[in-house]
């Protein structure tokens, strides 16, 4: 697999809550310019970014009820990859089986991360999303499954 472009220092970012859901946009912003560094075509970049997106959403909406505790993100190119991990200290909340007009992010990380893995347990949940690291103009590889623990 070839090399990305140049690869960027990691992004490393805490947000707080109750402000988290304002900060969304911005990281939106912030991840989308750390995969263009890296030399990632568009639909990579735009995968990454909604599947980031969702992942720190499902932390805002289910992590913790209260509104208080920090959903913390990490972004790294390793060994050939693009590896995104979005963790918290909350608590899990299994997916409801009829999530009516919500509830489906877990399905929308799946759909655009080759590789998801979703680990839960007493000290929070973790959300790490992998992408082969394709420069520009390289094709798109589909997602391959979710695993959850």
């Amino acid at each position: 697999m070839p090399a990305l472009a140049r690869e960027p220092q990691p992004l490393r970012l805490r947000l707080a809550a109750p402000a988290a859901p304002s900060q969304l946009r911005l990281v939106r912003i912030r991840m989308a310019a750390w995969a263009a560094r890296a030399g990632l075509d568009p639909d990579t970049v735009d995968d990454l970014v909604l599947a980031t997106h969702e992942a720190l959403a499902n932390v805002i909406d289910h992590a913790y009820p209260d509104g208080n505790g920090d959903a913390l993100l990490d972004a790294d190119c390793v060994d050939g990859e693009v590896v995104v991990v979005v963790r918290d200290h909350g608590r899990w909340r299994r997916p409801a089986p009829d999530p009516g007009w919500r509830g489906r992010g877990l399905v929308i990380i799946n759909g655009l991360a080759p590789y998801v893995d979703v680990r839960h347990g007493d000290t929070g949940t973790t959300v790490e999303m992998r992408w082969p690291a394709r420069p520009a103009g390289r094709s798109r590889v589909a997602g391959t499954g979710i695993r959850s623990r």
